[in-house]
């Protein structure tokens, strides 16, 4: 997160400033909802229908990526990401309080290196490989490097980020689907 803290640190020390609550998350749903890069809901109807597997691993929060994965019929089983906790009503008093408690550090994704292990994770009780990684960012990389990915695919869709996509086997999600299409055909 800028080279001075390890990831988990890192992530504990921006929450502790957000100090986010339950309703905070379910109000920015509101007024930010998904926006998906183009092709990706085509992207994941084409792997479904040839029976493919399909996880989302994020070093984001499951409260705000379950939604996403719903909207693409990922069951939420295979969803990876932080989990913020909150205090439930009990703790304060109050009805439904939903304030800040912490994350929940035994995520894959809450630690350094967390993606790669996600992969091998998924590899181990799943059976399934290869596996390919799709992302845009240097974590997203991490898992092939690491060797727990086998195919690195840099989308370069929503952000723009080259020394990632200088080392991806694929830069193009629209050239991806096309692929995959192609040979589903």
């Amino acid at each position: 997160m800028g080279g001075t803290a390890d990831f988990k640190t890192a992530l504990q020390s921006r929450l502790d400033v957000m100090n986010v609550s339950k309703q905070n998350i379910d109000q920015f749903l509101v007024q930010h909802p998904h926006k998906l890069t183009k092709g990706i809901p085509e992207l994941v109807t084409i792997l479904k229908s040839q029976g493919k597997e399909v996880f989302l691993v994020s070093g984001g929060f499951r409260q705000i990526i379950h939604p996403l994965a719903e909207s693409l019929n990922i069951p939420i089983t295979n969803v990876f990401a932080n989990s913020i906790l909150f205090n439930p009503a009990h703790i304060s008093g109050t009805q439904d309080d939903g304030s800040y408690a912490g994350f929940d550090d035994n995520e894959f994704t809450s630690r350094s290196g967390g993606k790669p292990a996600c992969i091998r994770h998924i590899k181990e009780t799943r059976g399934l490989s290869p596996i390919v990684m799709v992302g845009d960012g240097a974590t997203d990389l991490e898992a092939r490097l690491e060797g727990a990915a086998d195919i690195f695919i840099g989308c370069d869709e929503a952000v723009s980020c080259s020394g990632v996509l200088n080392k991806a086997q694929k830069t193009n999600m629209n050239v991806l689907g096309r692929a995959i299409a192609k040979h589903h055909a």
